[in-house]
Order: structure tokens, then C-alpha cells, then sequence
């Protein structure tokens, strides 16, 4: 007895019951496990739950006649070998079993010996079937392997074609750029040397200048290479700390002053920003200077840069080199980080290496941080670089958590109101300070969070009170509820200034019982407005 006769499992299906119980009784003897069904729609029920080998089913019963049961046993399980029984023995009835999937079929009335190699015949098949749709499962696992692997070599090809080509564009280009500062010097150095070129002291001197500006520009070509070199392959060392932004723009402002005033170019520098980045020193330095550089040789006539920062969202500091130049085409723009691209600069007879712009952008990129740059031609060009940010000061300037501005309050006058700003963002605050500042009659106070912003009303009893709704600790909802329990503070209007914008905001706004809700970017008219109808309303209910 084989190996798959001894684990085959059969179903049968015979209208005869005494037939199905005999055949049952003779396979169940030669060590098939056999189960018997009357009728093809209890044995399809067991079908779909179990699983079984064979299926052997009479041709003509009622209901359900054995093609019918071949065709919807099968689509059940494809794998099942299907054998027909039948008396009536016609070429017809077995070319019909055969086109629904049946392998053989057996005419009755049949001995047990003469069914058993059927079933073998019928469990080889089944074997065959299922080994051969394995192997085909397996080939296009390969092929779809074998598809996606000539496709990663292909890319991988493509990849190693363009970085040869890079390569060769930049031992092209750094060869011409070298070559370029080479031939000055030494032509003139010939020039120097040779006893038949007869020179006057004026001219040696015009030379040895032409000489020095050429080695001063290769050696910073060289500097500027080895940089890059550095930086891609990641040997360059970077000494991040905490750096103020406001002494690195000071830095820089002694550093590019010649160059501007020898172009006739004002250099702005935003002032007091209180703002700190992680970054290293040198390296933040080396890619302000050289974004300002770019932004003087290729302005116009008296024309401007502007230098400014600004806190981003997730603490993140952004700061910008806005100048008045020529600008930028959107086909430059794609170009303009590539090594040795002067973005065809190079006709305005500016001198420059090509390289800057590609090592800015991987400097600030092994800082953590990112480059863009937004251009309109004949409008001018602004460069931004972001880097991490900080909140920990360590003693320089005052921290987001602290009060920004002084909050001493002279003494009050008549003419005097004054005004609490509750913010933790210490950009806003430096806005609304600088709003403030245009009105003669109001002082500012200001608090970082929501508790400091009740200490600070109960301590002065501000005219009006503006309050962030997103604050440390207890939110700005929160801290008016507090201030209204309290009868010291309850008479004060408070003002929501969020950046929560959407209707539902607006009106747990309204329920909360802000005096009004302004909406950030804030519409400085309307900011003055409602501060001057919140004053009133103060003023009025002193009165009352």
C-alpha cells in the first residue's frame, strides 16, 4: 500500500444508499478514509468545510447530477481529483465528465480490483497537479524576483552612469577653474622673470597685484574644495553648540562691510532677534558670509540685502538673505547647488569659484539644517537657511518661559492705560510690542504663560488683557476663567489672539466670554480697533 493511498481521503456520493455503504466499507478496507453522502447538497456543505482527496460520485441522481457536482466540487477545490460513476456507460456521458474537470470514470456494476487503480491513477494526478502548479508558483516568484532584481541593476547601471558623468563634469570644471587664477600667475610671473620683456615699476607692481588677487582666489578655491570634499564624505568634524544669532549677525556685519561699501550696497542687519540655533560657529559663519557675498556681487546699483531671522513652527529658526539683484530664472533655480555652475554669472566679470553655493548647502545640511531659495527675475532673490533652535539661554537672553519685555509699569497717569499681552511665542510678542509701541496713551505688560498672566493682572489691573489660547500649563480658556472667578480681575475685557481659526474654535471662543476673538496673522486695523473699543469699554464701566 502506497504512502498516498494510505492518507487519501474520499469523498463519495451515491443515491443508492446500500451501494454507498458497501463502497464505503470496501475503500475504508484498503486504507482510504472515506465519508458518504446520499445527495450532492450535504456533501458539497461537508466539501466546504473539510478537506479531502478525491471525490467519487455517481452520474444520475436527483437534484444534483454527478456533472453538476464535479463542476461546483471543483470550484471549491480546484485540487480535488474527480472520478464518475455510472451504469449508463456512454461516450457522451464521460466526454461531458471529462470537459467539467473529471480525470476517469468508472461503469457500473464494478469490482473493488477494478476501481482501486483508478484511485491510484487519480491521486497521482492530484499529486502531479499540485506539484506542478507549486513549481509554477515558484517560477513566477522567480521571474517577478529575477524582474525586480534586472530592474535594481538596471537603475543601479543608470545611477553609476550619471555619477561618472558627474565626475567627469567636476574634474573638467575644477580643472578649468584651477587652471584659470594658474595662468595669471604664472604669465605674469614669466612676465617678470623674462629679461626681453623689458616692464616699468608701475607695471611690476600692476603685475605682482594681478599675481597676489590671482593666488588669493586659488587659494580659496582650493580651501573651498577640500571643504567639499570634506563635508560629502562626511570626514569634516562640526563643534555644534548653542550659538546667539544676533552675535553671529554681528560678526558677519564686520565681515562683509569692505565688500558692500566697495559695491555701493547697504547691508541691513534685523536687530535684538534674542534668538539661539544649534550650529557650529565657524561653519554658520562661513555660510552666512558666503550667501552675502553672492548677494552683493550680484546686486544692482545701490541696491539693498537685508539679513533677518524668525522662529518657525517646532522651534525651528529661519534666517534670511533678502537681496535687490538681477534674480534668479526657474531653469537657473534647478541648477543652483551644483558644484562649479555659475548659473552664467560669469559674463558680469564677478569673481567667484562655483563651488560656494554646493558647499552652503552641505554644510547646512551635516548642521541639521535645510537650504531653500525663492527668485523673480529683475526682482531679486532671497536665500533662507533653518536650523534647530533652543529655548535654554544659559544666561544670555531671556527665554520663551520668561517675561520678554519689561513689565515694570510706570507710575499711571490720565493720559496712561495700560495693556497685558499673555503670549509664549516670543516673535508674537515682539510684534504686538512693536504695534503697541506706536500708541503714546498705552503700556505694554506682558506674560509667558497663563499663571504669570494672572500674577501680573492682579498685580496691575491692566485697562485690557490679550490672551493667547495656546499657553504652557493652563490654556488661555482657562486662565479667563480664573480671571473672571476672581472679583479683582472679573471687570477686565480679555481679548483671544490665537492662530485657532476654524468655527468650532470661534465659538468656544464666544462661550468662553472673550470680549472679542482676533485671529492670527493678525489684521493690524482691526487689532487697533478692538483694543480701542475694548479701552472704551474699560473707561465707560470705571465710569459706571
Amino acid at each position: 500500500m502506497t504512502l498516498s493511498q494510505m492518507q487519501a481521503r474520499i469523498l463519495i456520493i451515491d443515491d443508492e444508499t446500500a451501494h454507498l455503504q458497501a463502497l464505503c466499507d470496501l475503500l475504508r478496507d484498503h486504507n482510504y478514509v472515506t465519508t458518504g453522502f446520499a445527495n450532492g447538497i450535504e456533501a458539497l456543505a461537508c466539501l466546504r468545510s473539510n478537506s479531502f482527496d478525491l471525490l467519487l460520485t455517481d452520474l444520475m441522481m436527483p437534484g444534483i447530477d454527478g456533472i453538476a457536482m464535479v463542476e461546483a466540487a471543483r470550484n471549491i477545490d480546484p485540487d480535488l481529483a474527480c472520478i464518475v460513476m455510472t451504469g449508463e456507460g456512454s461516450i457522451a456521458s464521460a466526454v461531458k465528465a471529462m470537459k467539467v474537470g473529471a480525470l476517469d470514470y468508472i461503469i457500473k456494476p464494478f469490482k473493488i480490483s477494478s476501481i482501486l487503480p483508478v484511485l491510484a491513477r487519480a491521486m497521482e494526478t492530484r499529486q502531479l497537479r499540485m506539484a506542478n502548479a507549486k513549481l509554477e508558483l515558484q517560477l513566477r516568484e522567480h521571474t517577478i524576483e529575477l524582474v525586480a532584481l534586472n530592474k535594481d541593476l538596471e537603475q543601479a547601471r543608470m545611477q553609476a552612469d550619471i555619477a561618472n558623468r558627474a565626475k567627469s563634469t567636476f574634474l573638467s570644471n575644477m580643472s578649468h577653474e584651477l587652471r584659470t587664477p594658474l595662468n595669471a600667475i604664472l604669465g605674469f610671473a614669466q612676465i617678470l622673470a623674462s629679461p626681453n620683456l623689458q616692464t616699468s615699476l608701475e607695471e611690476k607692481k600692476e603685475f605682482a597685484q594681478h599675481i597676489e588677487e590671482a593666488g588669493s582666489h586659488l587659494l580659496t578655491l582650493i580651501n573651498e574644495i577640500l571643504d567639499l570634499a570634506k563635508v560629502e564624505s562626511g570626514s569634516m568634524k562640526l563643534a555644534v553648540e548653542v550659538i546667539t544669532i544676533d552675535d553671529i549677525f554681528a560678526e558677519c556685519s564686520t565681515m562683509i562691510e569692505p565688500l558692500a561699501q566697495k559695491r555701493g550696497i547697504s547691508v541691513h542687519f534685523e536687530k535684538d532677534t534674542h534668538l539661539l540655533v544649534h550650529a557650529d560657529r565657524i561653519r554658520i559663519k562661513q555660510v552666512l558670509i558666503n550667501l552675502l557675498s553672492n548677494a552683493i556681487k550680484y546686486n544692482r546699483d545701490n541696491g539693498q540685502v537685508n539679513v533677518a531671522a524668525h522662529v518657525e513652527a517646532d522651534n525651528i529658526v529661519c534666517i534670511q538673505v533678502i537681496d535687490t539683484g538681477i534674480g534668479l530664472s526657474a531653469m537657473q533655480l534647478e541648477t543652483i547647488f551644483q558644484p562649479f555652475n555659475r548659473l552664467g554669472r560669469e559674463v558680469f566679470n564677478e569673481e567667484g569659484t562655483g563651488i560656494g553655493l554646493s558647499l552652503v548647502k552641505h554644510l547646512v545640511e551635516a548642521m541639521q539644517g535645510s537650504i531653500g531659495i525663492h527668485s523673480q527675475v529683475g526682482v531679486g532673490s532671497t536665500f533662507w537657511v533653518k536650523f534647530p533652535g533652543t529655548t535654554s539661554s544659559g544666561g544670555r537672553p531671556p527665554s520663551p518661559r520668561e517675561v520678554v519685555y519689561d513689565t515694570t509699569v510706570p507710575k499711571k497717569t490720565k493720559k496712561h492705560k495700560s495693556l497685558l499681552y499673555v503670549e509664549d511665542n516670543p516673535t508674537n510678542l515682539r510684534l504686538v510690542a512693536e504695534l503697541i509701541r506706536l500708541r503714546a496713551d498705552v503700556v505694554l505688560l506682558t506674560a509667558t504663560d497663563g499663571l504669570l498672566g494672572i500674577e501680573q493682572a492682579r498685580l496691575h489691573l491692566p485697562d485690557v488683557i490679550l490672551m493667547d489660547i495656546n499657553l504652557p500649563g493652563i490654556d488661555g480658556i482657562e486662565t479667563r476663567r480664573f480671571l473672571y472667578d476672581d472679583p479683582r480681575t472679573r471687570h477686565i475685557p480679555v481679548i483671544a489672539v490665537t492662530a485657532n481659526a476654524m468655527p468650532a474654535d470661534l465659538e468656544r471662543g464666544s462661550v468662553a466670554g472673550f470680549f472679542s476673538y482676533i485671529t492670527k496673522p493678525i489684521d493690524i486695523e482691526q487689532f487697533g480697533s478692538v483694543i480701542d473699543k475694548a479701552m472704551e469699554f474699560a473707561a465707560n464701566r470705571k465710569l459706571n
